[in-house]
């Protein structure tokens, strides 16, 4: 595990089947709401009751209205490519693919504070427990300090014992993290303290949902936000035309 377990805090571990497997669910699309195709979504967070996202290629973070795909607020970046998107509940904290570096915002409408460089590729971001966790296409997970950005421990994402790699967009909830899988339909809840895979979730009917309107292969689903206010879960992917709220049913 590198640098050491990531946090202390375990009790996800004990939703584990009792046969050692992961539990098993589905995402069920409880409304649908409207999403721009023009977003390569990277990052989605719920931040002071609003919803916000980051996108990649060229790169903006942007407030969400549910009821038109026009964002309400844009902010461009011009060639930086963001990714991953964690809110703190004060501030607002955006990655970059390959460039390095970290954007704090804060404030409505958000104002970009500092810029922190850091080392390796940034894909999902995700608030836990007073750190940041990060992503970056393998099978590990970074936990990196509020403040500082510096790197404070690790964790290997397992399933039965196999390393999980292609974890993309991140979303710190319910006591677990949530982990997309990189052109997959599968969501993974991850133990923040182990690594374990907990459970995996089908979002496959989300996919389904808007294939008809996709002609590129890397419009993948990617975006999970969970508000912190009602426990309402959304879903999207890069590209898509439509935004998801979910309820996650266990089949198990």
């Amino acid at each position: 595990m590198g640098m050491g377990n990531g946090c202390s805090c375990g009790p996800a571990q004990r939703r584990i089947n009792p046969d050692g497997g992961p539990t098993r669910k589905v995402a069920r699309i409880v409304q649908e709401y409207p999403h721009s195709t023009e977003a390569f979504t990277q990052g989605l967070v719920f931040h002071q009751g609003r919803l916000f996202e980051s996108t990649g290629h060229m790169g903006t973070l942007r407030e969400l209205s549910l009821e038109s795909a026009t964002p309400v607020w844009m902010e461009e970046l011009g060639n930086i490519f963001t990714e991953g998107l964690a809110s703190d509940g004060e501030r607002l904290y955006q990655i970059t693919w390959t460039e390095g570096l970290l954007y704090t915002w804060s404030g409505l409408p958000p104002v970009r504070e500092r810029t922190t460089r850091y080392s390796g590729d940034g894909w999902g971001l995700c608030y836990w427990q007073g750190r940041l966790v990060r992503s970056d296409g393998s099978s590990t997970l970074t936990f990196h300090s509020l403040d500082t950005f510096e790197p404070l421990g690790t964790v290997e994402v397992t399933l039965q014992g196999q390393p999980q790699d292609q974890l993309n967009e991140l979303e710190c909830a319910n006591g677990v993290i949530y982990a997309n899988v990189w052109h997959s339909s599968s969501v993974l809840e991850i133990d923040p303290a182990t690594g374990q895979v907990i459970a995996i979730i089908d979002a496959s009917a989300l996919t389904r949902a808007v294939a008809p309107q996709l002609d590129n292969r890397e419009a993948v689903l990617n975006g999970i936000a969970v508000d912190p206010a009602t426990g309402r879960m959304l879903m999207t992917g890069k590209l898509w035309p439509k935004l998801f709220e979910v309820r996650l049913e266990t089949l198990d």
